[in-house]
């Protein structure tokens, strides 16, 4: 096979030039590497993001009540108390795009079991808060709808609360004591750990109306969780969330609004475009380096050519045809940039491995890091390798021999 001894041939050639073939594949080696890091980076970066957005939920928007100044001496300020379970129940119902809506009421209390008490964050709110804020249950069951229409004393307590006031144990079926309030413990949700600056593991949570009559005696609620959709829809959501409050207000034309709607995956997104100007540099000094590496596998193919013009000559004359000469020097720059592209592979996974346990930064090896280098390493080889192969096919004979 004419293939196999082009193959032959080429390896041969590679192994007599040691040396600038081991600096050929460093050069496309070290563009390579890069990019593997570079895609490292990215890929982590991005798994990072969605695990620190999972726990918030996807696609939330939170609706507050904005704060107002009530002392122009102190500088003191207050919740403005605007949001009712009507706002939420339309928001709900007639914003077009919204996947669900979950109210919440915020209570500090004090919750008892037995001689054991402990200062907690009690959170009324309804159904729709298991799916919009991510919280899945490791035991039992969550709030559902007849427990807020009925205002049930029912209560879904998380880990930390499970461990301070029940020591461990199972505390489906239990009574839980909230400000002496006696409430029946149905689900217990699962470790979650700080989000957004608050322990979700130490919540109580029982059903909104029952925190807003028997417990708060308030009227108001303290935001509500709005899921759009997709992310694609976040900013219609928004739109249409904050016409819908300003006509229920009756918020006049230029007025301010008596709440704040605030896109909960905003800031992570803005982190990530921060990122993203240093990717961009990354990127062009991977680009520099696989260019470096293209011309050096240029420069010494364009070398390899001019020396053996003899050898060119001679295979020309005694019958060899010029596709085979463009294909046994093809041939040998495939092989220079796949093992630059498998070196600088190899590179960059330890550059990953190392990196990640260093600087902390999320960095990862997946799929595209092995993929696109590799096929960036075989682009190069017939990009920086067609022109010596073309000139080396392109030879007179008689020439190439004279020039021996």
């Amino acid at each position: 096979m004419r293939w196999r001894r082009n193959l032959r041939l080429s390896v041969r050639a590679l192994t007599r030039s040691w040396l600038r073939t081991a600096l050929s594949v460093s050069g496309v080696g070290v563009g390579i590497a890069s990019v593997v890091i570079l895609i490292g980076a990215g890929v982590g970066a991005e798994r990072a993001l969605r695990q620190a957005l999972e726990p918030l939920g996807e696609n939330l928007l939170v609706v507050n009540a904005a704060r107002r100044q009530s002392s122009a001496l102190r500088g003191e300020s207050r919740l403005v108390d605007s949001l009712k379970i009507a706002d939420w129940e339309a928001i709900e119902a007639e914003v077009p795009r919204v996947l669900r809506a979950a109210p919440v009421v915020e209570l500090p209390m004090l919750a008892r079991v037995g001689g054991r008490i402990a200062s907690i964050r009690v959170t009324g709110t309804s159904a729709s808060f298991e799916a919009t804020r991510n919280f899945p249950l490791a035991a039992g069951r969550f709030i559902d709808q007849d427990d807020a229409v009925e205002c049930r004393r029912v209560a879904v307590v998380g880990p930390v609360v499970v461990e301070q006031l029940f020591l461990g144990e199972s505390p489906l079926g239990e009574v839980l004591l909230l400000e002496g309030v006696p409430f029946r413990v149905v689900g217990v949700t699962k470790k979650k750990g700080v989000v957004d600056g608050a322990n979700e593991d130490e919540l109580v949570l029982i059903p909104v109306t029952t925190a807003m009559r028997r417990l708060g005696k308030v009227e108001h609620l303290d935001r509500v969780y709005v899921q759009a959709e997709s992310e694609e829809a976040i900013s219609s959501v928004r739109a249409d969330v904050g016409s819908l409050l300003r006509k229920r207000h009756f918020t006049p034309e230029g007025g301010s609004d008596d709440f704040v709607i605030r896109d909960q995956t905003a800031l992570a997104r803005s982190q990530q475009e921060a990122g993203g100007s240093l990717s961009r540099i990354v990127s062009w000094l991977s680009a520099l380096a696989l260019g470096l590496g293209g011309v050096g596998l240029l420069a010494v193919s364009l070398l390899s050519v001019r020396e053996r013009y003899g050898e060119i000559g001679l295979r020309l004359a005694v019958g060899g045809r010029p596709r085979d000469i463009l294909s046994q020097f093809l041939t040998e720059a495939v092989l220079i940039s796949a093992l630059g592209g498998l070196a600088g592979l190899a590179v960059g996974a330890g550059g990953i491995v190392l990196g990640a346990s260093v600087t902390r930064w999320p960095m990862v090896l997946s799929w595209q890091g092995v993929v696109y280098p590799l096929t960036i390493s075989v682009a190069i080889a017939v990009f920086f390798g067609a022109y010596p192969a073309f000139r080396a096919a392109r030879l007179d004979p008689i020439q190439a021999l004279n020039s021996r």
